[in-house]
């Protein structure tokens, strides 16, 4: 298995494993990925596993992740030995997406959701993506956004703080339509 990048979680935002899904297909590292990070409860593993039992064929550590009470899930021993097992079995490029795949997600639940502003740090959506752009280790992809407070932009100043920030949020909106795309 593809040695997992590190992320950090320092605004503590979780979002439903039903969401996740709904806004990308996931597989098993990137399971992995959000639990390990902190993004996904334990319990997405079982949910995850339910699901997965719809299929014809699946292997036996499905069948047993998905026997686990949602209770115990709670406790990592419980879930491992098994989501370890089926991550393992991703494929390289895939285990390569996960971050990207699950940074996609929670932009999308915080653009629409108005999640971290009760972080006493954050006074303000785009300060959140900020910490998110931190977080992820400063990726490209969502600097013309993210990094509005410690980098000026390259565009023209709009007259306003109220009409910047307005066009950056649009840039959001145009990360998260672009992403979409590519994982749906």
């Amino acid at each position: 298995m593809k040695k997992m990048e590190p992320t950090k979680n320092t605004l503590g935002i979780s979002f439903p494993y039903e969401y996740a899904t709904n806004a990308v297909n996931l597989n098993w590292y990137d399971i992995l990925f959000g639990i390990n990070h902190k993004y996904f409860d334990h319990r997405s593993a079982i949910e995850h596993a339910r699901i997965e039992l719809e299929n014809d064929i699946y292997p036996q550590a499905v069948l047993d992740l998905a026997c686990i009470c949602s209770d115990d899930a709670v406790f990592p021993h419980a879930i491992h030995p098994y989501i370890d097992e089926l991550a393992n079995v991703v494929s390289e490029k895939e285990q390569g997406e996960a971050k990207d795949k699950v940074m996609y997600i929670l932009l999308k639940w915080v653009y629409e959701h108005g999640a971290g502003l009760d972080n006493p740090y954050c006074n303000d959506i785009l300060d959140v993506a900020e910490n998110i752009w931190h977080d992820f280790n400063f990726p490209k992809s969502i600097v013309n956004f993210a990094a509005w407070l410690r980098y000026p932009s390259d565009e023209p100043d709009l007259g306003s703080v109220e009409k910047n920030k307005a066009r950056l949020l649009k840039h959001w909106e145009q990360f998260l339509d672009n992403q979409r795309q590519k994982w749906k």
